[in-house]
């Protein structure tokens, strides 16, 4: 596969398998919020669900990707992805101490004060606004590529399917002009 088609497939992995999934268990996060300390909410498969989000993400290693030096689009591609991937993992770790503090206190285990939950969706809330602001970069990367890849592969389909023109394909049998 080409290392082009491999980082794309990485991306729509990470957005399938650990950003979209993330959404889901966020809102499912945000309803239960306003009964905060209640036993009977599942803490854990919250737990559990947003770490194999992070899991997931951690899987994907755009590292081994071997990019051409000279081919900048990609580069900038692969960094910004990068960059989601660690920010990514950062913010499930604090939806993660979130969830887990609120499930201590629940069961008793642990005091929470009103400034400790505070600060808790604080770190949250800065956390996904840098992960959107990233998204959003590496999602007008992405575009940008794939809108390069198309714009390619309609050249080669306006030629007939042929990526380059030869004299023959230009020119008539008796030299003139087809």
């Amino acid at each position: 596969m080409d290392y082009r088609q491999t980082l794309i497939k990485m991306i729509d992995t990470f957005t399938v398998r650990a950003v979209e999934e993330f959404k889901e268990i966020e809102l499912k996060i945000y309803g239960e919020s306003r009964s905060i300390f209640k036993k009977n909410k599942d803490y854990e498969g919250n737990i559990k669900k947003l770490r194999r989000c992070k899991t997931n993400a951690q899987k994907i290693n755009p590292r081994s990707v071997k990019v051409p030096e000279d081919d900048k689009q990609v580069k900038g591609l692969m960094d910004t992805f990068q960059k989601c991937l660690v920010i990514f993992s950062g913010v499930c770790d604090a939806y993660i101490q979130f969830e887990t503090a609120l499930m201590n206190k629940a069961n008793g285990e642990e005091k929470v004060s009103y400034s400790d939950i505070k600060n808790f969706r604080d770190k949250m809330r800065l956390g996904r606004e840098n992960l959107n602001k990233n998204l959003d970069e590496l999602n007008i990367w992405y575009a940008e590529f794939n809108d390069m890849e198309r714009a390619k592969e309609e050249d080669i389909e306006d030629l007939g399917g042929v990526a380059f023109m030869t004299y023959e394909d230009l020119m008539s049998s008796d030299g003139e002009e087809k």
